[in-house]
């Protein structure tokens, strides 16, 4: 009987080693991309789930993009260095702009040219594939009226903006 009863054991230890590894392998990244954002704007890549942000560094805004939406939360922040955690929970390719204006996110480009230059647009992550995740980090939005934005072609039309708010 001894016998039977240690045979489970192993596997259950076996499932378990084999785990880990699997675990360990899926470690952090400290590769960079750069592109051609403002220069107050820096995009990294991460692979953290829910990463932190030390105190007296700004607000942290975790942002989901899907076909075709984008839900940020909080929608409002205070002034300053804004982390911007986007993740493409879509099946598609997503772009991720923020932009300072006046007009309602649903009115702030063009519908015929989306992807034109965005006046006003302060950073941007150009492409992010689906399952991916990026870190955007504007060092210092100032206070007022924010739209965040897919300029990718017809994703803009199909809807894929939202109102944003720093105080």
């Amino acid at each position: 009987m001894h016998h039977v009863a240690r045979r489970p054991i192993a596997l259950a230890a076996a499932a378990l080693s084999i785990g880990a590894l699997a675990v360990s392998g899926c470690g952090s990244s400290s590769s960079t991309s750069t592109s051609s954002t403002p220069a107050a704007a820096v995009s990294t890549p991460t692979t953290t789930a829910t990463p932190t942000t030390p105190s007296g560094s700004g607000a942290t805004v975790t942002s989901s993009l899907t076909e075709f939406k984008i839900a940020s939360t909080p929608a409002s922040v205070p002034a300053g260095r804004v982390t911007f955690k986007v993740s493409n929970a879509g099946k598609i390719k997503h772009q991720f702009t923020v932009i300072r204006t006046d007009k309602s996110a649903a009115t702030v480009l063009s519908t015929h040219n989306p992807n034109d230059d965005i006046a006003g647009a302060r950073a941007e992550i150009a492409s992010l594939a689906p399952g991916a995740s990026k870190t955007l980090v504007v060092k210092n939005l100032k206070p007022g009226h924010y739209a965040i934005v897919c300029a990718l072609p017809g994703h803009y039309q199909a809807g894929m903006h939202e109102d944003f708010t720093v105080q």
